[in-house]
């Protein structure tokens, strides 16, 4: 089993580093975490460009007949598409991104319902030609990682017949107001950080969490909020409501609960957990005016680190097919001349 870290181990290991227990010039919420999550965003700056398989992942999209727009996935980080593929016959084909200034050169009126291209526009990508809902998509992403947030306890007892959770000390952010964010709690694993489930706190009874079965809100920050903790399935589309079909997912003691916002465990272990903690360090020693050269010099090391991630793994640098003189049937490239 995997060491767990959370962001409370984060926290705890960076005001152990300073040596600055004073809770008035430096604060959890508003400096340390802060602090963690820029550079969380700038580890996954990092992986994005040099080991991406972390945070790839890959949703499949119904095509709306003689629709050309799609939405970009919200959770997609820096609203980036690394490929579109299109479905015919059981068997994906990836579709050839072209720019904006030459949309004019391939759309048309024919009634082909098969799309060849995309272009990204804003927050959106445009299929061309359209296609019809015959002919579905697959998209591959990378995920941006949830936000780091303070733990609200670790889950002792799990019964899943009354909706309750029994954690080891219950958070201070925890509310029971309806109208209040911090009254909607996500389940964590606490080995990879992702979100299991989110429900809606009715009660807090010592460190007993009772869950609603009917939530005020069916979603909240574009999550499906849960009611059944016994009936729980994967779905990795975070703007949609839960479907009770796919895999099942199991929420189990020592798992996690936070607040909707984010996530109390890190989602890259080593050595991402010390690179956080070093940059906060790095930053929060220039707000308080103090030296921090060597902690520059210790960060570029880590950061160094981070960027060889992929040492050591198995490669996926190939030789591309661009003329179909070299093609096999089974790898043609539907239709589409270089």
């Amino acid at each position: 089993m995997s060491q767990i870290i959370t962001t409370d181990d984060l926290i705890s290991e960076v005001r152990s580093m300073l040596d600055e227990d004073n809770r008035e010039s430096v604060t959890d919420a508003e400096d340390i975490l802060p602090a963690l999550n820029r550079a969380q965003n700038y580890a996954a700056n990092i992986l994005s460009r040099h080991y991406e398989s972390p945070l790839l992942v890959k949703k499949d999209v119904t095509t709306v007949n003689s629709q050309m727009e799609y939405d970009i996935p919200e959770d997609a980080f820096e609203q980036r598409i690394e490929k579109l593929e299109v479905r015919i016959n059981n068997i994906f084909y990836e579709m050839r991104r072209i720019d904006y200034r030459d949309i004019s050169l391939f759309e048309n009126k024919s009634s082909t319902s098969i799309p060849y291209y995309y272009v990204i526009i804003g927050t959106r990508y445009r299929i061309i030609p359209a296609s019809n809902s015959i002919y579905p998509l697959r998209i591959w992403y990378l995920k941006d990682p949830l936000p780091l947030v303070a733990s609200q306890g670790r889950i002792n007892v799990v019964n899943t017949s009354s909706n309750y959770v029994i954690v080891d000390n219950v958070g201070s952010d925890v509310t029971t107001e309806a109208d209040q964010l911090n009254s909607y709690l996500s389940i964590i694993d606490a080995q990879t950080g992702n979100r299991k489930a989110t429900f809606q706190v009715k009660n807090v009874n010592g460190n007993r969490i009772n869950f609603k079965t009917s939530p005020a809100r069916s979603t909240v920050l574009n999550i499906p909020i849960d009611t059944d903790m016994s009936s729980l399935y994967l779905n990795d589309n975070s703007t949609e409501p839960r479907r009770n079909e796919g895999p099942t997912i199991t929420i189990e003691p020592d798992d996690y609960v936070c607040v909707i916002k984010g996530s109390c465990v890190p989602f890259f272990k080593k050595p991402f957990s010390n690179f956080l903690v070093q940059y906060a360090i790095a930053e929060i020693r220039r707000k308080l005016g103090g030296p921090a050269e060597l902690e520059q010099r210790v960060l570029k090391d880590l950061e160094d680190q981070v960027e060889r991630s992929w040492v050591g793994r198995e490669q996926t640098l190939r030789v591309k097919k661009v003329n179909d003189a070299w093609d096999l049937p089974v790898r043609r490239f539907y239709g589409i001349r270089s």
